[in-house]
């Protein structure tokens, strides 16, 4: 089973592990998990369109509560500055991001528009489907699209080439150990805690 590590300054791009971990870049630079990610797409006729990607349940793999401020402080410095910068590098625009916390759980929303099909991380286009690769490890919860078979227990969700609303929601089948920031979150908000980043 594989789970989404986001190591450095790449944080968001989206759905498969490719998607996600561009999402991550946007948001979480630290060691971070994420156990579910929902995926909204509209697409317009000129190729461009808009997207929600939500993350749900945002945790640290840290082992200390040091480490785990860290992580936090480093993920909110990121999607304040320096990730949404890389993010938007090649034409997508942020119109939108929140955190919020429901009981143990911290979850993110971002919105953006893009200008083509390949500022969509993860979604691969032929000429006559759009597809994603959810790999071994991960659940498709629901979909509007077609599930098939994939390479080594894989799977890739499919739409027609002209569809216009791509819809998925993919969890991690496990997590190692690891620890919710929701906490964190009700405790500085958006705000980067003093001594982070």
């Amino acid at each position: 089973m594989t789970t989404i590590r986001v190591q450095a300054m790449t944080l968001l791009r989206f759905a498969s592990r490719a998607a996600l971990t561009a999402a991550m870049a946007l948001l979480m630079p630290a060691c971070l998990l994420v156990r579910t990610t929902e995926h909204h797409i509209k697409l317009n006729k000129n190729g461009g369109g808009e997207a929600l990607m939500r993350l749900v349940d945002i945790r640290s793999d840290a082992r200390t509560d040091s480490l785990v401020a860290r992580d936090y402080a480093v993920m909110m410095a990121s999607i304040q500055n320096e990730g949404v910068t890389e993010f938007e590098k090649g034409g997508r625009k942020v119109k939108s991001k929140l955190f919020y916390a429901g009981g143990d759980t911290l979850s993110a929303e971002i919105v953006y528009t893009f200008p083509n099909l390949d500022q969509i991380e993860g979604l691969k286009v032929r000429k006559d489907e759009l597809f994603v690769v959810v790999n071994e490890g991960r659940e498709i919860v629901r979909t509007n699209g077609s599930v098939r078979s994939w390479i080594k227990n894989g799977h890739r969700i499919v739409w027609p080439r002209d569809a216009t609303r791509l819809s998925y929601v993919i969890t991690e089948s496990s997590l190692p150990p690891s620890v919710s920031l929701a906490s964190l979150y009700r405790q500085f908000g958006n705000n980067v805690p003093e001594g982070g980043h």
